[in-house]
This record gives C-alpha cells, sequence and structure tokens, in this order.
C-alpha cells in the first residue's frame, strides 16, 4: 500500500521550516524530516526518478561521494514518482542514502515542483531514450519503464510517464530543518554530484543566501 505525503499547507521559502513528510524509503526505513533535526543537514532531491537513465547517472554521481557527504553531517533524501513496490523490484544494490516514492505528487506540489506537461514529456522521453540507446542503457531504461508500468494500475502509470514532465528540485535545509537554499530544475537539467553538493550546502550554511 502506498503511504502520502503528512498534509500540510506550509509553503518553501528560504528560512522557512521545510515541510515534513512520512514517506517509506525502499530500504524499508520511514523516513521523516523530524527525525534529522538537531542532527542532520538534509538534501532533499526531487528526481525523475529510476526510470530517467539521466536521474540514475545522476544518483552514481551522488554515491561517488556520499562517504564525504555523510561525514560532513549531511543526508540525501531523493524522491521519485514512482511507485515504492516497483522501485524495490528495480534495485539489484539498493542505493545507500533514502531513496522515496510519492507517485501522485503530492510532495511535489508541496514543495512547488511543477510540471511541464505532455509536449515536454514527449521531448524529454525522445532525448533520454536517444541517449540511453547511444550509451548502451536502452535495454535498461526500457526495463526500468516497464518495471513502473505493467501493474494493477497499468493505464495510469503509463498516463504518468507518457503525460507530464515533472521539474527537479533541491533543497538544502540545516539541521532545523530550515531551507537555506532552493533550486529548480527542468526535467533533464544535471544535478550535481556529492562533491558538489557538499560544497554547495557549506556556502548556503555559512551565508544563508538564495
Amino acid at each position: 500500500m502506498e503511504q502520502t505525503p503528512t498534509p500540510t499547507t506550509n509553503k518553501t521559502a528560504i528560512g522557512q521550516q521545510a515541510p515534513d513528510f512520512r514517506l517509506t524509503s525502499i530500504q524499508g526505513e520511514l523516513i521523516t524530516l523530524a527525525s534529522y533535526r538537531q542532527q542532520k543537514r538534509v538534501i532533499l532531491w526531487f528526481s525523475r526518478g529510476f526510470t530517467c537513465n539521466f536521474c540514475r547517472r545522476y544518483m552514481e554521481g551522488i554515491i561517488s561521494h556520499y562517504n564525504q557527504l555523510t561525514a560532513a553531517g549531511i543526508e540525501v533524501i531523493q524522491i521519485a514518482p514512482n511507485l515504492l513496490e516497483t522501485a524495490q523490484r528495480f534495485f539489484t544494490e539498493l542505493p545507500p542514502y533514502p531513496f522515496v516514492c510519492d507517485p501522485d505528487k503530492r510532495l511535489y506540489a508541496i514543495y512547488d515542483i511543477g510540471d511541464r506537461g505532455v509536449l515536454e514529456a514527449n521531448k524529454n522521453t525522445v532525448v533520454a531514450f536517444g541517449t540511453a540507446f547511444l550509451q548502451g542503457e536502452g535495454l535498461e531504461t526500457v526495463r526500468a519503464s516497464w518495471i513502473d508500468v505493467a501493474n494493477r494500475n497499468f493505464v495510469r502509470r503509463l498516463a504518468h510517464h507518457a503525460l507530464t514532465a515533472v521539474e527537479q528540485g533541491l533543497f538544502f535545509l540545516d539541521t532545523d530543518s530550515i531551507i537555506r537554499h532552493q533550486v529548480y530544475l527542468k526535467g533533464l537539467e544535471t544535478i550535481p554530484d556529492g562533491r558538489e553538493l557538499l560544497t554547495m550546502t557549506e556556502m548556503t550554511t555559512v551565508s544563508g543566501e538564495q
């Protein structure tokens, strides 16, 4: 059974506390922002999910420097618009950081992550699949998309993939879950790797600037 984010009327803005949520990670743990307060800084990455070959590459860039992030007291939480059970089926090796699923994109809406619609979705699909096949990742991308579509919600998930073009977002939170920096990105824009995220976190923690 899919979980949903805790309802909230909070708005995301620099200097405000980030809206909390309760979602189960693919690792099987209940993830809430409240559990990190006074313990770790958090980077929230609203992604396009495991079906996107670009996002899988960005995940590799974060994982390659994940030890540096944790050593600095920083946790990364990846949010994806996939189904929890399909994400658990897809990964043969789980990422070291929490990966949570928001298939109805309710948390995306709470954090003001927009959707660019069917035209952008078609463009992204062509670019993503074209790039995947050129880089030898075509079969993996087809497998990922099929896993996330072929289930009891087939029509709904097919429409989700074909008609929506979710944006990405990065939110840098301090140990009080206060938003210190936020970045909104198009679906296929590059996400910084772990080393770059560490630098961005340290800069925004010191300056508190947007």
